[in-house]
């Protein structure tokens, strides 16, 4: 099914240029090796890492012969339930349109959202092999890339975690009243982004040449113990 691919996720996020202020231009980096010799990018390689300060190098050209190469197509080696993929193997979602395929992108789209079955394949995007979710999302279809096995750490790993102690009853009872006193529906457009506000209220007077600094609002101290901390808690839900 011939289809056009766009990211679905806008990044909203503030990013800066480094300026120097004496000339106000924008700063650049050059390459520099730890002799402190500058290095032209012809004379940059490529060390792939066997243990502290030894490496084995590799040229771009070498490195390039093992990427496959891009392409636009999509191939799908079975399909599964959504609902079963673990969402922390999710990586980026590209919206996909209909390229001169309207009836057969119709077709699957209302069969996937029929079924709540998505496809699980590969595609190589910027030359690297990825997994891939084709699945519905609000009356289109979308491809999610999705990490692989090795890059997701299993938390277990880690022995503090296997060591905790169990959390008292009178403990339980109480932060189990504050997740039902916090409980109701899911809405994410309630949440801001509040550094980027700030953030655009400091251009914002700059530009009018004056200087106004929102009140950035400082969070109550906790209580003395988590016991404490956790009826304070529980007591300011009931106001």
């Amino acid at each position: 099914i011939p289809v056009k691919a766009l990211s679905l996720i806008r990044d909203m996020r503030i990013s800066f240029r480094m300026i120097h202020k004496s000339c106000k231009t924008p700063i650049s980096f050059r390459r520099f090796c730890q002799e402190g010799d500058e290095v032209s990018l012809a004379d940059v390689a490529y060390g792939y890492p066997l243990q502290k300060n030894r490496y084995v190098l590799l040229e771009k050209k070498e490195i390039d012969s093992a990427r496959p190469e891009s392409g636009n197509t999509i191939l799908l080696d079975r399909f599964v339930n959504f609902f079963e993929i673990d969402p922390h193997f999710f990586d980026n979602t590209y919206l996909l349109l209909p390229d001169r395929s309207e009836e057969a992108y119709s077709l699957l789209r209302a069969v996937m959202e029929k079924t709540g079955k998505a496809g699980l394949g590969r595609i190589t995007f910027r030359s690297k092999e990825r997994m891939v979710l084709v699945h519905y999302y609000r009356g289109a279809i979308v491809a999610t890339t999705l990490h692989y096995v090795d890059e997701v750490m299993d938390p277990q790993i880690f022995p503090v975690l296997k060591g905790l102690a169990e959390p008292v009853e009178k403990e339980m009872d109480l932060a189990i009243q504050i997740i039902k006193g916090l409980s109701g529906d899911l809405d994410l457009s309630g949440f801001k982004d509040h550094y980027k506000e700030r953030i655009e209220i400091m251009v914002k007077s700059k530009m009018a040449g004056t200087i106004s600094i929102p009140e950035k609002k400082t969070p109550k101290k906790p209580g003395k113990n988590l016991m404490e901390s956790l009826r304070l808690t529980a007591e300011s839900l009931k106001k």
